[in-house]
């Protein structure tokens, strides 16, 4: 069984969101208390529309993007790294392709899709988590075990 996963502090949405917003928004509370505004407001309805709601999404963009992949022998397991529960798992002889697409370029992160035998909905599950560098390995294994790997913006891992 093979893990491939890199830590919390080099994701992607780490560095270029999370951070951010955070330094962001201690930077605005300290501006209101220094002009003398109530830090009350904030907690009003009209704080948590415009504060709240922002920052809610950032989270649920942050929880979706952070899979990470394991390759055991016979399964190829796709595991959320903030939500251990939130897992695919699919077996090698259940897959017919696998899509691994990277637009390139700011925040984009790259995605995979798989698409198995059996009819269900494909997902794409951005793979954060996972370095660069080890696309290669991963697009490498799933070929030896017979399966078509279909690879977009990484024309260097072909």
């Amino acid at each position: 069984m093979k893990k491939y996963r890199r830590s919390f502090w080099a994701a992607c949405n780490v560095n270029s969101m999370i951070i951010p917003w955070v330094v962001g928004s201690i930077f605005c509370y300290f501006l209101m208390i220094e002009d003398g505004i109530d830090p009350s407001r904030l907690l009003s309805f009209y704080g948590f529309l415009f504060l709240g709601t922002p920052t809610l999404g950032v989270l649920t963009y942050f929880f979706v993007s952070e899979f990470y992949v394991i390759l055991s022998d016979d399964t190829l397991i796709l595991k959320n790294a903030i939500c251990p529960f939130w897992k695919k798992k699919v077996y090698y002889n259940d897959m017919v392709k696998v899509k691994i697409i990277y637009y390139g370029g700011g925040p984009s992160i790259p995605f995979m899709k798989i698409a198995t035998t059996k009819t269900q909905r494909v997902g794409r599950y951005y793979l954060d988590r996972v370095r660069r560098k080890d696309f290669p390995a991963i697009i490498d294994f799933l070929r030896e075990k017979g399966i078509e790997v279909y690879v977009e913006g990484m024309e260097c891992f072909r």
